[in-house]
């Protein structure tokens, strides 16, 4: 799969602030925009997790605590349901 590399230069004091440090900032980052794009209706759910890094019941969660509603369309339960029959 080819990817897309960016680069983010963001002042030290304001990344102290929201918690990035060097260890953690670009999976907190991708956890933002994922959220981002997802509230927004950019990406699906599979999308937002598979950007994220996270479960879709982590992804759900901080969905919840943020309350981001859950968009689940009915063409993603289809998906889900043939997903399943196959295991």
């Amino acid at each position: 799969m080819q990817t897309l590399h960016i680069e983010l230069d963001m002042p030290l004091p304001m990344a102290t602030e929201l918690g990035l440090h060097t260890s953690n900032a670009e999976q907190k980052i991708r956890r933002i925009l994922a959220l981002f794009l997802y509230e927004h209706g950019r990406i699906s759910l599979g999308k937002a997790c598979e950007l994220s890094g996270l479960t879709q019941w982590e992804f759900a969660e901080i969905n919840q605590t943020l309350n981001i509603p859950m968009h689940y369309t009915p063409q993603e339960l289809q998906q889900d349901l043939a997903r399943l029959s196959h295991v």
